[in-house]
C-alpha cells in the first residue's frame, strides 16, 4: 500500500507522484460547466480530456473528462483514526472535487465534479471497468440568468483553453498547510461562481472568504502568534506577559487570527494585486487602481462582510447588481452608476457602493492566483 501523506488529497497524491510511488488506480469523473473549452492538458497525475460537446450559453455539460491517477490511499482510514475528531483537511467536497476547484480559479470558470463513471485497476480490465458510484446533479441543469444580463459572465464568455492549467504545477511545491490554505480558497471562490448569478449577496461573502482564508495563512508565515497580539493589542500582551510568558502565548495562539482583521484582508489584496483589467469601459466606469483607492475600497468591502455575518446585512443591492454595458465598449462597468441608489428600502451613496461584484472576483481571482504561483510563499516551518 502506498504512504499516505499529509494535505488535501489533490496535493498529497501529486506529492506521492513525485516520490515514485506506484499508480494504485486510474479514475474517470465528468466535470461540468457552462463554459466554452479549448484543448486538452495533462498536469502531473491529473488529465484533462475535452468531450467537445455542442455548446449553448448558460447550459450546464460535461465538458471534461478529468481522469486521475491514484498514487496515495488517502481514503483508508484506521480505527485508531477514529478515536478524535480531525478537521484538518476538511472542505466538504471530494477528492476529485478539489482538483476540479483548482481548475475552477486557475481558468476563471464554473466547474463541478460529478460522480466516477470509469476506473482502470492494475491487471484489471485495459479498457476500464464502467461505475456509477456517486450522483451527478448538474446533468441537464441550466444557469438562471437575470432578464438584465449576467452579474458575472466569465464562465460563459469567450474560449478558455486548458493550458491556463499550468499554474497546478505549482500545487506539489507548496507546504502542507499552504496547500490546505489554497484547497479551501479554491472551494470558496468555486462555490461563489455557481451561486453569483443567482445569490450574488452570498457569493460576496464567499469571495471575501476565500481571500480570508488565504490571507490567515499568509500572515502565519509573515508572523508568529505572539507578534502579532503584541502589535495590536499591546496593552493586553504586557499585561499577560507579566502574568507569565507561557499566559501570553497561549492566548495569543487563541484569538491570533482575529486579531486586525480588516488589516490583513486589505494588505494580503495589496500584497498581491494584479494589474488592472486589460479591457476596460469608459474611463468614468473605471475603479481607479492605485494603491489608496484599492485600499479604502477593501476595508469598505470587509466592513460590508462584517455587517452581513454579524447583523445580517446582505451586501449592498447596487453592488450586486447586473452590471452596465455599452456596445462600444471593451468590458462592462466596473463601479455601480448613478450618485446614489434606493432598492428595497435600502439606500446608498455611490461613495458606499465603491465597486461591482465581477470587479471583485477579477481581484480575488487575481490575488489568489499571484499567492499560488509564488509559492503561496512557501513556509518551510509547517512541513513534516
Amino acid at each position: 500500500m502506498a504512504e499516505v501523506l499529509s494535505g488535501p488529497p489533490a496535493y498529497a497524491n501529486w506529492r506521492a507522484l513525485q516520490a515514485a510511488a506506484p499508480c494504485l488506480a486510474t479514475e474517470e469523473y465528468p466535470l461540468f460547466t457552462d463554459a466554452w473549452i479549448v484543448g486538452e492538458t495533462t498536469q502531473g497525475p491529473y488529465q484533462f480530456l475535452n468531450t467537445v460537446p455542442q455548446w449553448e450559453p448558460a447550459l450546464i455539460q460535461p465538458a471534461i473528462v478529468l481522469r486521475i491517477n491514484r498514487h496515495t490511499d488517502f481514503d483508508h482510514i484506521t480505527a485508531q483514526d477514529m478515536e478524535k475528531t480531525n478537521t484538518d483537511r476538511y472542505h466538504a467536497g471530494s477528492f476529485p472535487e478539489e482538483v476540479a476547484a483548482l481548475a475552477s480559479l486557475a481558468m476563471g470558470i464554473r466547474l463541478k465534479a460529478g460522480g466516477i463513471t470509469r476506473r482502470f485497476e492494475p491487471n484489471g480490465d485495459p479498457k476500464g471497468r464502467p461505475s456509477e458510484w456517486g450522483a451527478r446533479p448538474f446533468t441537464n441543469f441550466i444557469l438562471h440568468k437575470n432578464p438584465s444580463g449576467w452579474v458575472l459572465a466569465s464562465g460563459a464568455e469567450g474560449t478558455h483553453p486548458l493550458n491556463q492549467l499550468e499554474v497546478l504545477t505549482n500545487l506539489p511545491r507548496l507546504s502542507t498547510l499552504n496547500a490546505i490554505a489554497l484547497v479551501r480558497a479554491a472551494r470558496l471562490y468555486q462555490e461563489a461562481l455557481w451561486l453569483v448569478e443567482s445569490e450574488p449577496e452570498l457569493s460576496w461573502l464567499m469571495l471575501v472568504s476565500a481571500i480570508e482564508t488565504a490571507a490567515n495563512q499568509w500572515r502565519r508565515t509573515k508572523e508568529s502568534s505572539v507578534a502579532r497580539l503584541k502589535a495590536s493589542k499591546p496593552e493586553l500582551y504586557e499585561y499577560l506577559a507579566g502574568i507569565g510568558r507561557d499566559v501570553a502565548v497561549k492566548v495569543a495562539e487563541q484569538i491570533a487570527d482575529s486579531l486586525g482583521s480588516t488589516r490583513k484582508f486589505v494588505d494580503f489584496i495589496l500584497c498581491f494585486l494584479p494589474t488592472a483589467p486589460s479591457a476596460r469601459p469608459a474611463e468614468w466606469w473605471q475603479h481607479p487602481w492605485d494603491e489608496p483607492r484599492i485600499s479604502k475600497s477593501m476595508q469598505i468591502i470587509y466592513n460590508y462582510r462584517s455587517k452581513a455575518l454579524h447583523e445580517g446585512r446582505p451586501f449592498p443591492a447596487p453592488m450586486c447588481a447586473v452590471p452596465t454595458r455599452f456596445t462600444e465598449w471593451l468590458a462592462p462597468a466596473e463601479i455601480p452608476g448613478g450618485m446614489a441608489t434606493a432598492v428595497a428600502g435600502g439606500i446608498w451613496l455611490a461613495k458606499d457602493t465603491p465597486m461591482l461584484l465581477h470587479t471583485f472576483e477579477y481581484i480575488v481571482r487575481g490575488v489568489l492566483l499571484e499567492w499560488w504561483k509564488q509559492g503561496a510563499p512557501l513556509d518551510t516551518r509547517d512541513e513534516g
